[in-house]
C-alpha cells in the first residue's frame, strides 16, 4: 500500500494520499486487521469450538479421529474474513503492476 501510495504522491492530485499512510498508520492497521481476526477466532470458539469425534462408520476395524467444525457460522465468518484480506491483497498487488520498472524495493 505504501508503495502504491508514494508512486500515486507524486502526481499532483496525490499530495494529501501520504499523510495517511506513515509508520503509525501501518502499525495501526495490522493491529486492527489482526485485533479483528482474533475477535472473530475468540467469538468462533467460545460459542462453538472444534471437538475430535470418533467415527467407526466407515471402516469397523479402525476408529477414525475426525474434527467436527462446531459452529459453521463462526467458521464461515473466518474464512471469508481472510479471503477478505487475501481479496484485499491481490488487488493492491493487481495496482502496484504498473510501478516503474527501475523500481526496486529491495535495492536500501
Amino acid at each position: 500500500m505504501v508503495v502504491i501510495a508514494v508512486f500515486k504522491s507524486s502526481r499532483p492530485e496525490g499530495k494529501s494520499a501520504m499523510k495517511w499512510f506513515g509508520v503509525a498508520q501501518q502499525r495501526g492497521t495490522v493491529l486492527v486487521l489482526t485485533a479483528i481476526q482474533v475477535v472473530i477466532c475468540a467469538v468462533w470458539l467460545s460459542n462453538g469450538s472444534p471437538t475430535p469425534h470418533k467415527n467407526s462408520q466407515y471402516v469397523s476395524a479402525k476408529i477414525v479421529y475426525e474434527c467436527t467444525i462446531g459452529s459453521v457460522s463462526g467458521f464461515s465468518m473466518l474464512l471469508g474474513y481472510i479471503g477478505l484480506l487475501a481479496a484485499i491483497s491481490f488487488l493492491l498487488a493487481f495496482l502496484a503492476r504498473n510501478l516503474p520498472d527501475h523500481f526496486n524495493e529491495a535495492k536500501f
